[in-house]
């Protein structure tokens, strides 16, 4: 079996959920771990929550926000005395410019602050959200959320500092290997189709995020090894195959490589 994926088809009218976060002790009805095919935008009000999201533990306390983006393996640990709201929205309802701050969030992925006033707005539209009204003026209440989640995020974002044209060339790169990376890994396949040198496209990643294409790359693919090694029900080989590769020993060492040890020893961590 493959990482359990929640669709927001499945239980949401209208591409749009609001769950309370209302609870303490081991966050037990929330701790599988899995992926979703939509956006998870959370506010803490009060507490703290203990998460964790692609391998990272993360802390969310009192006044931060979060996102989850689609595809994230994620599973709630621990919760303290904990309020606050979950809005699960799919991606039919985010506009591109919230889109791209999206995707310029997952460069960071960390929690955020929030502001007075937003949290004030927030508490006072997630609320009328939750007593479900009309589809429409709910899928209109998300929107406004969203914005205002965006707004944060957009205030703290760190790609902000960059050359305009290396940003513009990192989030096309970046959406270009979402969408290709189990058909290739080859730094040349993402310069071509970006219309410039593998020189260039490893100076603009050197330059924003410390890495160069290879490496960026290869972190990329490693993390959707971990993810399916940890949380899938395949075998490794199988796995092998559905992340491109053709030969297994090469999937092995690349992997062995990369983290230190084998799949196979990795596996055994997740797994009775």
């Amino acid at each position: 079996m493959q990482i359990p994926t929640n669709h927001i088809t499945d239980y949401a009218e209208g591409g749009v959920s609001l769950r309370s976060l209302t609870m303490g002790g081991k966050a037990s009805h929330l701790t599988g771990q899995h992926r979703d095919d939509y956006y998870l935008f959370g506010l803490l009000t009060r507490g703290e929550l203990h998460l964790s999201v692609d391998f990272s533990e993360q802390v969310f306390h009192a006044h931060q926000i979060g996102c989850i983006l689609p595809g994230q393996v994620h599973h709630f640990i621990h919760a303290s005395d904990t309020e606050g709201w979950l809005l699960c929205v799919d991606g039919v309802h985010i506009g591109e410019a919230n889109r791209q701050t999206m995707q310029r969030f997952a460069f960071s992925r960390r929690l955020l602050p929030i502001d007075e006033r937003r949290e004030a707005e927030l508490a006072a539209l997630l609320p009328m959200l939750h007593r479900r009204l009309t589809v429409p003026l709910v899928q209109d209440f998300a929107r406004a959320a969203v914005d205002i989640f965006t707004e944060i995020i957009n205030q703290n974002d760190e790609t902000e500092k960059l050359n305009p044209r290396h940003r513009e060339v990192l989030f096309r790169f970046t959406s270009l290997l979402d969408a290709n990376i189990t058909r290739s890994r080859q730094p040349s396949f993402y310069a071509d189709r970006l219309n410039i040198t593998v020189g260039y496209l490893n100076e603009i990643l050197t330059a924003s995020v410390g890495l160069s294409t290879s490496q960026y790359i290869n972190r990329e693919i490693v993390l959707r090894m971990k993810r399916e090694l940890a949380y899938s029900t395949l075998n490794i080989q199988e796995i092998s195959r559905l992340l491109g590769f053709d030969d297994y020993a090469y999937f092995s060492r690349l992997f062995s490589k990369s983290v230190g040890i084998s799949p196979s020893a990795f596996r055994a961590n997740y797994h009775d």
